[in-house]
């Protein structure tokens, strides 16, 4: 026997809620793709399972991230289509995409060769160097020398591109072309001028230093040498200097009113036993043949009618030995006339 059915209710049941909008399976999916965050949120509050939940929420999260971060669509889309297109065209012809011209290796011309070698390899090429000039030189110290010239030379096979430095010393000037001569500087003329105009000329040849030295072997300089005229110089004129920078010309020197010796290492006054000048007050003459009036004596000698003729000359103070010295004009006796 079977149990009998259980009665049923003279009742009708009752109704299922209404499904609030915003709860729609449909609407919480369009919100995930296109509002992540939105759509998260209303999957939360739906009535789906859990792990449907989960496995939304993990999906619309990434889909956020790629929308965040990926790069934005260029502004002309015609100027990102004519690189596509040739890009299609080679790939429909078979024939390999084009590629930009590489601009080449930096220039290092100007710099030390070890600055250059440095950057030859940052650059991505090895090096080889040469002496520029005529010399065939080796470059054992790489910071004592200086680029001239750079050209590509022959890689070896699988191996980085080559430089060749062409390269002279650091303090040389550079040849007009690959393996000539280096243009020294040629010593100018200066003899004849004063010692300040003849040192202005040699510095613009680029000498270290001018030095004076005097043109007869019995005379002392004086401190100021300025006015006094050059006789010698060494290097002579027209000959080659190299490396002027650490040289120094000499000058031999001799008083505005002295004529020059016909040779160098000469004395004034040979006889130095004798007195330098003397003074014939009936005559008007000096010993030496000279005159009275302040101008140049016999036998290169120079006479000084008074200091005051010395000093307009630029000779005092005169000691003795010097042109142009006699007792008359040493009134103390101490060696030196027209001191005072």
């Amino acid at each position: 026997m079977y149990p009998p059915p259980p009665p049923q209710s003279p009742y009708p049941p009752p109704a299922a809620p209404a499904r609030a909008w915003w709860r729609h399976p449909a609407l919480a999916v369009a919100t995930l793709v296109v509002l992540p965050p939105v759509g998260i949120a209303l999957t939360w509050l739906g009535r789906w399972s859990r792990n449907r939940k989960i496995v939304a929420t993990v999906l619309s999260g990434l889909w956020f991230l790629v929308l965040l971060f990926a790069d934005p669509p260029p502004a002309d889309p015609a100027a990102d289509a004519e690189p596509r297109a040739t890009a299609s065209a080679g790939a429909a012809t078979g024939g390999p995409t084009a590629r930009p011209t590489p601009t080449g290796p930096p220039t290092f011309v100007g710099r030390s060769l070890d600055e250059a070698k440095s950057g030859a390899r940052t650059a991505g090429y090895d090096s080889v160097s040469h002496d520029a000039s005529d010399q065939d030189a080796a470059q054992w110290d790489a910071d004592g020398w200086k680029v001239c010239f750079q050209t590509p030379a022959d890689e070896q096979p699988g191996g980085r591109p080559v430089l060749d430095f062409g390269v002279v010393r650091i303090d040389a000037l550079c040849p007009a072309k690959d393996g000539d001569k280096v243009p020294w500087p040629k010593m100018p003329a200066v003899t004849g001028k004063t010692f300040d105009e003849a040192s202005q000329v040699i510095a613009r040849t680029g000498f270290r230093a001018s030095e004076p030295r005097s043109a007869y072997t019995d005379v002392t300089l004086p401190e100021d040498v300025a006015a006094w005229k050059v006789c010698f110089q060494d290097p002579r004129p027209a000959e080659e200097v190299q490396t002027p920078q650490y040289q120094t010309a000499y000058l031999s020197l001799t008083a505005p009113a002295t004529a020059c010796p016909p040779n160098p290492n000469t004395a004034l006054r040979p006889d130095t036993g004798g007195t330098a000048a003397g003074n014939d007050e009936a005559d008007g003459s000096t010993r030496d043949g000279g005159t009275t009036d302040g101008g140049t004596t016999g036998g290169g000698g120079v006479y000084y009618a008074n200091c005051a003729a010395a000093r307009a000359a630029h000779a005092a103070p005169i000691r003795s030995g010097e042109p142009g010295y006699r007792a008359a004009l040493d009134r103390d006796g101490d060696g030196v006339a027209c001191d005072r």
